[in-house]
């Protein structure tokens, strides 16, 4: 059995301090088949996708689940990230960025999404995450007489889910080399499921200055139907700026 990965994570929560360093603390739950080490890492590779700051990671507990003879090693980890927006530009001065949320999935790659993305960074040193929520376009049939799955039904859910994931990991990759020339930071990510619940558990892992909320035209945007923005606006203490791009 692997050793846990007793501080090996990290390279201490005091390690490179400045004065007037503020962190944020955030706690995941990791899972792995083959080892404590293995999920300690899929925790800070999940939380790269929005923490450009990292400071440390510390395992604070760890345990093996058994089912059915097989073992998942589980872990709880602590992340620390800088909450301040201080970098180092390409001359090795110090710069103040300003972090922006990008909620898009069929208007990725629009022209109105890339100008709002170039203004951004016209203005002032800017780094993105681009969060892609994609509803899954079928679900599972449960039969209510029995309450049985019904298995074709179960296939052709999980075929959609990896279909509707596949287009829209496309979508981001695409938007993402368009910025690969310039000098910023480009994360991004794909949710299937509720946009709103997916910026919730990315605004758990970091911090952001503004929200960019890209939609269909009224009229056939599920987001304004649903009041996506307001909904947004609402939920967190940063602002929200909503256009209506075109389908990319």
């Amino acid at each position: 059995m692997a050793e846990p990965p007793k501080g090996r994570a990290h390279a201490g929560p005091t390690a490179g301090l400045v004065d007037g360093q503020v962190d944020k603390v955030v706690r995941l739950v990791a899972t792995s088949s083959v080892s404590w080490e293995d999920a300690a890492r899929s925790a800070v590779r999940e939380a790269s996708k929005t923490v450009h700051d990292l400071r440390y990671a510390r395992v604070s507990e760890q345990d093996v689940a058994l089912h059915d003879g097989a073992s998942t090693y589980r872990i709880k980890v602590e992340l620390a990230f800088q909450l301040d927006r201080n970098r180092v530009d390409a001359r090795g001065l110090g710069v103040r960025v300003r972090r922006v949320l990008v909620v898009a999935n069929k208007t990725l790659a629009g022209d109105r999404l890339l100008a709002v993305v170039r203004n951004r960074l016209d203005e002032m040193p800017t780094e993105f995450h681009v969060l892609v929520p994609q509803p899954s376009p079928t679900s599972v049939f449960v039969d209510p007489a029995t309450g049985l799955t019904d298995p074709s039904s179960q296939r052709a859910h999980l075929e959609s889910r990896t279909l509707a994931r596949a287009e829209a990991e496309e979508r981001l990759a695409t938007f993402r080399a368009l910025f690969a020339d310039i000098d910023t930071v480009m994360t991004g990510e794909v949710a299937l499921g509720d946009p709103v619940v997916a910026a919730h558990r990315v605004m758990q892992r970091s911090t952001f200055d503004e929200i960019v909320v890209s939609t269909l035209p009224a009229g056939v945007s599920k987001w304004l139907k649903l009041d996506l923005p307001t909904r947004l606006s609402r939920s967190f203490d940063v602002p929200v700026t909503s256009f209506e791009g075109q389908r990319s």
